[in-house]
């Protein structure tokens, strides 16, 4: 079961339904949205997996040695830890704090499960990430009475599903943006429904950057045009912000009076991808050109696993550097190739010799593969190539079986950033079976 492109999937089907409707916003029809939001998604699923955690406060870090905190329990957050902590600053707001390294496997795995459930109910499911799916239950709603009976159903059904200890709110609304905005009103395990007479009050009471697709960033350039508020927003020439922003301008504009046409697009009516990327935020700032190597060839090694495991080909490799520190800004570049390939040194090489220099530390790179093509069987009359291609399908079957870095590149062995990801069920977070008489 695949997943949406997220944010950046929802918005280009939002400016895509614009486009359908003649930019006129009269012709919305009603209807009735879900979001389902689990709550502390990460810790949740560990706490479930292992009972020795429920009820205390965990903080989920990344695979690297000193990283920083990308999700934490209720308990955690209660006591002042935020995600995006370094874990020491976590351990002085938390001293019992447990620090638990994160299992992507077994986050797929729930996830996987609980979208079997939303699936039972309609097709018109939308993954929007591992942790918050969309929901189009206009269909459903005769049904069922109104929506808050649905909703409570549909927790009945995932509480059966994947445990008493995984929870989620679900935010409804007549379109996705309102659905996602109030989601996070009644947390955790809470429902909240806006009706359509109550979003020009609800938007009020809101700040610019609380609508998801609005970030600190396109904030600045709103406030630059005198915008501050939801309501200037919407108030606004629709003119000014297409000159300033294009065509996401009139998404803007339209979000600004609280409608969205953007459909719930499951997730096997999704567009096939068009690149293949992965990026890193560093704990520390790299210093060193072998620092920085180390790092890239980890991030061409996901990709080129990526494009195998898919069967794809990429023919244009991006590469972008953000250093440490607001004002030293970064740069990116991209390459096209002469050939397609899935190859990772391929990739690293052409990412490489996008870098001259270090002016300054690194402190979050990605690299991204585009221009893709479905991989065509080729015989090849080099031995060498033949021979490469073998070793990569071996490794890639270790590493898939055994987590990722498993078997890796001697160069890698003395990273300073060593990427890895566990295996399934790795340390002490085991598969624990549902016990009926908890759900």
């Amino acid at each position: 079961m695949g997943f949406a492109t997220g944010f950046r999937g929802s918005l280009a089907q939002s400016i895509q339904a614009q486009a359908a409707r003649a930019m006129c916003p009269e012709a919305m029809e009603e209807r009735v949205i879900f979001l389902l939001d689990y709550d502390s998604f990460f810790a949740r699923c560990m706490q479930q997996a292992y009972p020795p955690l429920r009820g205390k406060p965990v903080g989920i870090r990344g695979p690297a040695k000193g990283t920083a905190i990308i999700a934490a329990s209720t308990e955690a957050k209660a006591r002042g830890v935020k995600v995006g902590m370094h874990i020491t600053e976590a351990m002085r707001w938390c001293p019992t704090m447990i620090p638990v390294q994160a299992d992507m496997d077994m986050y797929g795995e729930i996830c996987t499960a609980s979208l079997r459930v939303l699936t039972r109910y309609t097709d018109l499911v939308e993954p929007f990430s591992i942790d918050e799916s969309f929901l189009d239950a206009t269909d459903l709603v005769a049904e069922f009475g109104d929506p808050h009976m649905l909703a409570q159903q549909l927790k009945r059904d995932l509480r059966a599903a994947i445990g008493p200890h995984i929870t989620c709110s679900i935010g409804i609304g007549p379109n996705k943006m309102i659905a996602k905005l109030v989601c996070g009103f009644h947390k955790p395990d809470g429902i909240t429904h806006a009706i359509r007479e109550e979003i020009p009050a609800l938007l009020r009471q809101i700040a610019l950057t609380d609508i998801c697709g609005i970030g600190p960033r396109v904030a600045r350039r709103l406030q630059r045009l005198g915008v501050y508020t939801v309501e200037q927003l919407g108030r606004i020439p629709r003119e000014v912000l297409t000159r300033e922003f294009g065509v996401l301008g009139h998404v803007y504009w339209l979000w600004g009076q609280g409608i969205d046409h953007a459909p719930v697009t499951p997730y096997h009516a999704q567009a096939e991808e068009k690149s293949v990327g992965h990026g890193v935020t560093l704990p520390e700032a790299v210093h060193t050109r072998r620092q920085f190597d180390g790092v890239l060839l980890r991030l061409c090694e996901r990709c080129g696993r990526r494009l195998r495991r898919k069967g794809m080909l990429g023919k244009t490799v991006h590469l972008w550097v953000r250093f440490d520190g607001e004002e030293t800004g970064g740069f990116g570049g991209r390459r096209t190739l002469d050939h397609y390939t899935d190859d990772t040194m391929a990739v690293y090489h052409a990412a490489q010799a996008l870098v001259r220099e270090l002016p300054h530390p690194v402190r979050q790179l990605g690299v991204t593969i585009s221009g893709l093509r479905r991989n065509v069987v080729q015989l090849s009359l080099l031995e060498d190539r033949v021979r490469q291609q073998a070793v990569q399908r071996a490794v890639d079957a270790v590493n898939d079986r055994f987590g990722e870095f498993t078997v890796m590149r001697g160069s890698l062995l003395h990273d300073t950033f060593p990427l890895r990801n566990g295996p399934p069920g790795h340390g002490f977070c085991k598969r624990y079976a549902i016990d009926p008489a908890e759900a």
